[in-house]
């Protein structure tokens, strides 16, 4: 569905896919799934043994976070043509155009989204002030920094657990507005609008297309949907 859904607002654009089980990298190789290029999770680990000697220690959600920075950094290095990646997670779904959210990150070296807590749910701020569900990076000095500096935190912790002042691969990022340089946090209110901060806003359907206040629906982070 994310692919889908995306794929109708961004024809152009190309969707990496790391794959954590076999199974899944065959279906998606072998399905129609024009512009998605799957990676074989034997592929991704093979030249990097500091990534392979820390997936020993992790859980498997862990591993997942340890992961993040190093699918962005591999594309990178095996995709020369690319100038701007964006790490999406997987469950989100795109409901209009991303051409607004790529206006507002502009010559930015770096974009990222707010979590938005609401008043009442400020203390899930433990979890991170932003969200890794869209993470954007130029191909430039300032933005292979943070990717560098993000990655090298991930492989020495990404525990579940929030009291070390750590989360994941998400809490690092509390930061980086005044870490690193030309780094933009989107202001749009439809980009990762999510179940906890739906509340902040008025959400109305005008004539088949979503609002957030007064800002189309961009796409939904269905965080917890079973």
């Amino acid at each position: 569905a994310m692919y889908e859904s995306l794929k109708k607002f961004c024809a152009d654009s190309i969707l990496w896919v790391l794959c954590f089980d076999r199974e899944t990298y065959e279906v998606l190789k072998t399905g129609d799934f024009p512009g998605l290029r799957p990676i074989q999770l034997e592929v991704f680990e093979r030249d990097d043994k500091e990534l392979y000697h820390a997936k020993a220690t992790r859980s498997q959600l862990e591993y997942y976070f340890t992961c993040t920075p190093s699918l962005i950094l591999f594309i990178l290095r095996n995709y020369p043509e690319v100038d701007l990646i964006t790490y999406i997670d997987a469950d989100l779904f795109f409901f209009s155009d991303v051409d607004p959210l790529f206006r507002e990150i502009g010559s930015h070296s770096i974009a990222i989204t707010a979590h938005n807590f609401p008043a009442a749910f400020r203390r899930a701020e433990r979890f991170g002030i932003f969200n890794v569900g869209w993470v954007s990076f130029q191909r430039d000095d300032n933005g292979l920094a943070a990717l560098e500096w993000w990655r090298a935190q991930c492989l020495q912790t990404t525990s579940e657990q929030t009291d070390n002042g750590q989360f994941g691969d998400q809490k690092y990022l509390d930061d980086w507005p005044s870490r690193f340089a030309k780094v933009t946090v989107l202001r749009h209110k439809g980009a990762n609008l999510a179940p906890w901060n739906v509340a902040n806003y008025k959400v109305q359907s005008k004539d088949g297309v979503i609002y957030v206040d007064e800002d189309r629906l961009v796409f939904f982070h269905f965080h917890g949907l079973r």
